[in-house]
């Protein structure tokens, strides 16, 4: 029989699903989105924008240390009052929704273009989030688990890529390291922020950790890897592509998977990464579709929130399937309505929390 202590994620449950959910952003059109912001440069937007976090980061965990083992929506709802926290429940169910909206079906629009060309989106959406819902009803136990298992493998893969391909990567091709310039580099280092910020929203599952220490050990040491795990493979497609070049493939990431051999004899091999590539996409719809149901739950004040992961599911699929094409939903909702307007408000929803809650001195020290 499992104990309630056992019931709740531990520092490595928690430091996977961090590693997974930030590190697969890789394998998207993140890549494109930057390369054609920076150039050459996009292998630093990663760490810049991963420093950066760490600032909202602290102010969590501040938060969370000082009012227990209340999650942040909570925090939130006592440390502005009612309306307030009403709104601020909804900014962040807003973006968080958005963002599974937006990025599941941008992976739907790379399954469909690089591996099932015959089959409709409907029918790939219909299984990616039924697939995400089914592990997201099982609980964030399950999630956990799910991810520190599967970890392993997925990065074990990753590190395979880069073995096979490692002969064909010309690293002359990262110069001049500045690209368009350092102010490019910092302005989009900055703007872009919140390719790293997926480990925030964490702090509305805080009850569900086994402890304080464990949460913040898990996600500093988590976003210091992903960070670094994007910006290596940033780095990896523009030696193995070339710049102007690299800036027109939508998938490297993907095209790189098609491209690899194993010896003289064994070719298309993408199907092995694949594999390991959509394992990593359902463990990080799955934590997205509980995560803003959690949001949504909390903020206006649902008890349980399990039931309502089948309608939100149901509802990302609706919404999914209103962009006509990749470029309508990465370059204008994905660009500009998410990733920048959402680096904004995750990094001055925490601070502002953490300054009210010292001026109305409500934090335990």
């Amino acid at each position: 029989m499992i104990s309630p202590a056992d019931r709740r994620l531990g520092s490595r449950e928690i430091f996977a699903l961090v590693t997974i959910t930030l590190g697969i952003k890789f394998t998207d059109m993140t890549a494109t989105l930057l390369f054609k912001e920076t150039a050459q440069a996009a292998w630093m937007i990663p760490l810049i924008s991963g420093t950066v976090m760490i600032i909202p980061l602290i102010c969590l965990l501040k938060l969370v240390k000082s009012f227990k083992d209340k999650n942040i929506i909570d925090i939130t709802y006592q440390v502005t009052g009612r309306y307030m926290g009403f709104v601020i429940g909804m900014v962040l169910f807003y973006i968080a929704f958005s963002a599974t909206v937006v990025d599941s079906r941008s992976y739907i629009d790379i399954i469909n273009t690089m591996y099932f060309t015959s089959t409709s989106t409907t029918q790939i959406y219909f299984i990616l989030i039924g697939a995400s819902y089914f592990l997201a009803n099982r609980g964030l136990l399950a999630i956990g688990r799910t991810a520190w298992i599967s970890l392993p493998y997925i990065k074990a893969s990753l590190f395979f890529i880069i073995v096979l391909i490692w002969n064909e990567l010309f690293f002359g091709y990262l110069f001049p390291f500045g690209g368009y310039g350092l102010k490019e580099i910092a302005h989009n280092g900055v703007s872009y922020a919140s390719i790293t910020s997926d480990l925030l929203f964490l702090t509305v599952l805080y009850p569900f950790f086994k402890s304080y220490t464990s949460f913040k050990k898990a996600t500093v040491l988590g976003i210091i890897v992903a960070s670094f795990e994007l910006a290596v493979f940033f780095a990896v497609f523009i030696a193995f592509f070339d710049y102007p070049l690299i800036k027109y493939i939508a998938y490297p990431f993907h095209e790189i998977t098609r491209m690899v051999t194993f010896g003289r004899y064994v070719s298309n091999i993408e199907a092995l990464f694949f594999a390991f590539w959509s394992v990593a996409s359902l463990i990080r719809f799955a934590l997205y579709l509980y995560i803003s149901t959690a949001i949504f739950s909390y903020t206006v004040k649902i008890k349980e929130f399990e039931p309502l992961i089948l309608p939100f599911a149901g509802l990302t699929i609706m919404l999914g399937l209103i962009p006509e094409n990749v470029v309508q939903n990465v370059l204008i909702l994905r660009s500009q309505a998410i990733l920048m307007i959402t680096s904004i408000l995750i990094f001055t929803i925490p601070v502002a929390l953490l300054l009210t809650a010292k001026l109305k001195g409500e934090l335990n020290r």
